[in-house]
């Protein structure tokens, strides 16, 4: 019994002293609504006892000014009386790629393992607390794309050539082959997949009425063949419900220009985007969103 008693309080004791290590790298606060913001590419440290990823294939630039635009929509939700559960990193990208797998987030040096770790424990600490108290519920994975259009990347895991056929055929698709099956499954409306694709009520097409365009949307439901998408990465898919059911997951990439360049605009997107998700919770999670 004293041995196990022992073993707990060491175990207890590690875990305190691995959150103190990495405190300053991180940024974690639980919410009182059924929402986690990720943003994992924001940072700016690089502390120089990590070694800097420059393996092959490694992306190492920073998704510019996307972690003070994650703290502006927190700071807009929570005028309003809303805290959503949030994970932000403050490491660059350079240093840890916290949207890959353990194995691909560094190259050889296994320094920043434990943060890592950190990251994605609290990640999965906070999608089930919202499974224990709500049932299901959303998680928003917070990027910034370079690619030439100038407009929002939406990731449901759909792939642009599956964009396409579905926008055109909507039995091409199953809906369990995205990162909003739960939606699908549980929605208090019975809306199809389409609908939260292509539909008035999708975050795309809310997004794209207030003046950010977007992908996939009612304006613009797919990629052209030859344009680049991200369609949502390693946290989408780990932590969203094609393969689990519980809390849905959307990767968010936002431009550069119009958007995440100038400090009004960015100001500007935060304010809209925060209403946007309220509004998108209380009719698409209407039977689990708290009232206010």
């Amino acid at each position: 019994m004293f041995k196990a008693i022992f073993a707990f309080v060491s175990c207890q004791q590690s875990n305190e002293k691995i959150n103190n290590q990495w405190d300053g790298f991180v940024e974690f606060r639980k919410g009182n609504i059924p929402l986690i913001i990720v943003a994992p590419h924001g940072g700016d440290l690089k502390p120089q006892w990590i070694e800097n990823r420059d393996c092959e294939g490694s992306v190492i630039t920073k998704d510019l000014y996307t972690l003070d635009i994650a703290f502006q929509i927190e700071n807009e939700l929570n005028k309003i009386g809303y805290q959503p559960f949030i994970v932000y990193a403050k490491i660059h990208r350079i240093k840890l790629d916290l949207n890959r797998s353990l194995q691909t987030s560094h190259c050889e040096d296994d320094t920043s393992n434990e943060l890592w770790q950190l990251f994605h424990d609290q990640i999965f600490t906070f999608r089930q607390e919202i499974i224990n108290k709500y049932n299901r519920g959303l998680l928003i994975d917070m990027h910034g794309h370079g690619h030439p259009i100038q407009r929002i990347e939406l990731g449901y895991l759909l792939t642009s050539q599956k964009l396409r056929e579905l926008s055109g055929d909507e039995k091409s698709i199953q809906h369990d082959e995205t990162s909003i099956n739960s939606l699908i499954e549980n929605h208090p409306e019975n809306k199809r997949l389409s609908d939260l694709l292509f539909g008035d009520y999708s975050l795309g097409s809310l997004l794209s009425k207030n003046g950010f365009p977007t992908v996939p949307s009612s304006t613009d439901p797919a990629p052209k063949s030859d344009e680049p998408f991200f369609s949502g990465g390693t946290n989408t898919k780990n932590y969203g419900s094609k393969y689990q059911n519980g809390v849905d997951a959307i990767q968010l990439e936002l431009n550069r220009n119009g958007l995440r360049q100038d400090s009004e605009d960015r100001e500007r997107f935060s304010k809209v985007f925060a209403k946007i998700l309220i509004d998108y919770m209380k009719f698409h999670y209407s039977d689990i969103f708290p009232s206010n």
